[in-house]
């Protein structure tokens, strides 16, 4: 059976046919262009291929070698790039914006900046420092201290690199201030004149008279912190994307629970006692004013109960304000609740893909249920008259 290759005379280089020791065979035929200087295919007719196929493939060897950046230019498919920076730890983890460190860039963002000009750099900060990533380097440089760091680009894969390695410890948020670990936790009041105060009075602002606020406090537990984090790095695992849903929403409650939401988190068994319409969990709000319908201030002097297996002692005989919590809840997928669900309903039918909290409503959603108190963090504490 005759064979047709078609190889093209340019790309051959600097050798040319008749440096070629061919096969003295009679079997085959070959016509050459008129001129080499033409990109005109050479077409080679033979029977007996093997001998000449072995001549190109040697051939093959002189042709310039394509860099990963020209063959990643070449690439015509829909590959998710994710660009990684080398840790302390020794393991790759991915930029992506960090609330907490207020780090102002995205592997996204890097990809955009490295596809416009793949030999320049992107500028970015964080709450402390200043840093800069040179992509024909491919090091990352903090600008105030020098310090150097190794980045990379690689096809996204959760696999690839770790959010929060094994053994390391989980940072504090920077804001933090004069954390005291030989307590459980500690409230903070905000300044009035502060960023992080006006944040919080305007979400409170939006359906409610900010002018009620009687202070707001920042929450400070450590180990609380630590699990919301653990679990937000594991819900990126199992969902095999970089980032989660998260909101900052409200919880109203009585005054009498305040001390033990601040030192074990919520639980749905223990101040959820208003109802349970769209399953049995913590519920939470988007809007301070709904919130607002379940706080109290129905202490009475005397009275001495446990929560959590903890003795608190009613300090006061009235209180003319009430208690609100603004919490961080990671949301992550949800559907429509049911007041018989004690966990969010399968994906599937299976019993390990589930959604990960239960809403009033998907397509405009106010409530919110969280059926795993790690999924939350009680940021700030807001009295209000």
């Amino acid at each position: 059976m005759r064979q047709i290759f078609t190889v093209p005379i340019l790309q051959m280089l600097k050798w040319s046919l008749r440096d070629i020791h061919w096969p003295k065979t009679k079997s085959w035929q070959m016509a050459e262009p008129e001129s080499h200087t033409q990109a005109a295919p050479l077409n080679v007719c033979l029977h007996r291929w093997n001998p000449l196929m072995e001549t190109f493939q040697k051939a093959e060897e002189f042709l310039p070698k394509r860099t990963d950046r020209e063959m990643d230019e070449m690439d015509t498919s829909d590959t998710q790039w994710g660009w990684f920076y080398l840790a302390e730890c020794g393991k790759w983890h991915m930029f992506q914006p960090d609330t907490n460190i207020q780090c102002s860039v995205s592997s996204e963002d890097i990809e955009k900046s490295f596809k416009t000009n793949p030999c320049g750099s992107i500028s970015f900060t964080t709450s402390k420092f200043s840093y800069k990533i040179d992509f024909a380097e491919m090091k990352q440089m903090n600008l105030i201290t020098g310090k150097q760091r190794l980045i990379k680009r690689a096809p996204f894969s959760i696999s690839a690199f770790s959010y929060i390695c094994e053994n390391e410890a989980i940072p504090m948020p920077p804001h933090w201030e004069n954390v005291n670990t030989d307590v459980p936790y500690q409230l903070v009041p905000l300044h009035s004149q502060t960023l992080e105060y006006n944040e919080v009075a305007s979400l409170f602002g939006k359906t409610m008279d900010r002018s009620r606020i009687k202070r707001i406090q920042r929450i400070q537990n450590l180990d609380l912190w630590e699990f919301f984090c653990r679990k937000k790095a594991q819900l990126k695992k199992k969902r095999g994307v970089p980032q989660i849903n998260e909101q900052m929403l409200f919880h109203g409650t009585s005054s009498e629970f305040v001390e033990a939401i601040c030192i074990h988190n919520f639980d749905w068994r223990i101040n959820g006692i208003h109802g349970a319409l769209f399953g049995k969990g913590t519920y939470f709000a988007r809007d301070a004013a709904y919130s607002s319908r379940f706080c109290k201030d129905d202490i009475k002097h005397g009275n001495t109960f446990q929560i959590h297996g903890i003795s608190l002692q009613q300090r006061h005989l009235f209180r003319t304000y009430k208690s609100m919590f603004l919490a961080r809840v990671l949301i992550g997928d949800y559907i429509n609740g049911d007041s018989k669900y004690m966990r969010p309903p399968s994906k599937d039918g299976s019993y390990v893909n589930l959604y990960d909290s239960c809403v009033d409503d998907t397509w405009d959603p106010k409530i919110f249920v969280v059926f795993d108190a790690n999924q939350i963090y009680p940021e700030y504490l807001i009295d209000f008259y």
